[in-house]
């Protein structure tokens, strides 16, 4: 059995390195940086990217600076214009950027999966967007640690039951807050209750939206939960 499920493991990491061989084949977009063709952020262009420098909420932690404008273009055409192949690049530059963040809380699990929640969109959003820019990033943040099986994604496990109006056109931190409170429920506490929990979004601003997120996951008995970002 042992035999059969390293077998499968290998078989999925092969299948999921062809299949991102096979996009960047059909996706050969120039570099949004240097406009080079192959790859959409190319390595020299990766190590050049601005890394956060504004503080973030307790708890919470960004990879890099949204004012950076490949960071802050590579978002927009993940979100706005359906480039899902984006996510399986944003997800490993924020696994590779928070490999440290990560090593310390795996001491914490003891062995035991670490669950990986992206923020949810309203099922409105969903329709008009086609996904979840989040849980395409989330996604492939877990497929880093594919051989290992260190996280594991949980879907649906928050949801988000109202739809209110985007916290991008918000620029006041307390009205933030009050329009995310109450917005977000948590559908399986069984779940989550005394497990390390990483919630993923693509950006924080003010942090309103994963402190929400945050809080009602530790209210369902989670032992530890941090907030990861792409941007800030």
């Amino acid at each position: 059995m042992e035999i059969d499920k390293t077998t499968n493991t290998m078989n999925k990491s092969l299948f999921k390195k062809t299949f991102n061989w096979i996009l960047d084949i059909i996706f050969q977009e120039n570099c949004l940086g240097c406009k080079s063709k192959g790859e959409i952020i190319c390595s020299k262009c990766v190590v050049c990217l601005r890394s956060r420098e504004r503080e973030t909420s307790s708890g919470i932690m960004a990879a890099y600076d949204y004012r950076d404008p490949i960071i802050k273009n590579a978002i927009w055409k993940l979100k706005y214009h359906r480039n899902r192949h984006l996510g399986i690049m944003l997800g490993q530059l924020l696994y590779e950027t928070m490999i440290e963040e990560i090593s310390d809380i795996r001491l914490l699990a003891k062995g035991q999966p670490i669950l990986v929640v992206p923020v949810p969109l309203s099922p409105k959003k969903v329709k008009v967007r086609g996904y979840n820019q989040a849980k395409a990033i989330a996604e492939n943040f877990c497929d880093c640690e594919s051989e290992e099986k260190i996280f594991e994604l949980v879907d649906n496990v928050v949801v988000k039951k109202l739809d209110t109006e985007p916290q991008a056109r918000i620029s006041n931190r307390n009205s933030r807050l009050k329009n995310v409170r109450g917005v977000y429920e948590i559908t399986r506490p069984d779940i989550v209750k005394g497990r390390i929990v990483i919630v993923i979004d693509d950006v924080t601003t003010t942090g309103a939206t994963m402190t929400e997120i945050i809080k009602i996951i530790k209210s369902s008995g989670a032992k530890k939960v941090l907030g990861l970002a792409l941007a800030h």
